[in-house]
């Protein structure tokens, strides 16, 4: 006859290890983060832009917002989902003034960076991660 004081703990023992097997193995199925449309140099060459060109002085010298742009740093916003590729769209369309969400943020953003010379695919690529970076560390 089986002695039930021996099988029992045995038993759970055999469970147990089961059970762990079984949690090992779907932790190691579980797919990695996505990996980031940027690199870290292209979100250094966009922090450069941001601040040497126009975009300070609309969203402040951190992002967080100034009298004429909206807070970069945030979770929530007005014109794009907070993707890297909504803020490429919107760097390269700019905000014309007659779809500014924000009454209390009245100046336009100007296409490719506005000013007199439009920035190109790979800058606007740059400034997207650079501001992208400030919302999702």
């Amino acid at each position: 006859m089986l002695n039930t004081s021996l099988a029992r703990p045995a038993l759970m023992v055999m469970a147990f290890a089961a059970l762990a097997a079984c949690h090992k193995n779907a932790a190691s199925t579980t797919p990695a983060p996505a990996a980031r449309p940027f690199t870290a140099a292209m979100v250094a060459e966009g922090d450069s832009i941001f601040h040497a060109r126009g975009c300070k002085n609309c969203h402040g010298m951190d992002g967080k917002g100034a009298q004429n742009g909206p807070n970069l740093t945030g979770k929530t916003f007005l014109h794009v989902d907070g993707s890297f590729e909504g803020f490429e769209r919107i760097i390269t369309s700019g905000v014309p003034a007659n779809q500014i969400k924000d009454p209390e943020h009245k100046r336009p953003m100007g296409a490719r960076g506005g000013g007199p010379t439009p920035l190109s695919d790979a800058q606007i690529k740059s400034v997207a991660a650079y501001v992208y970076t400030l919302s999702h560390p």
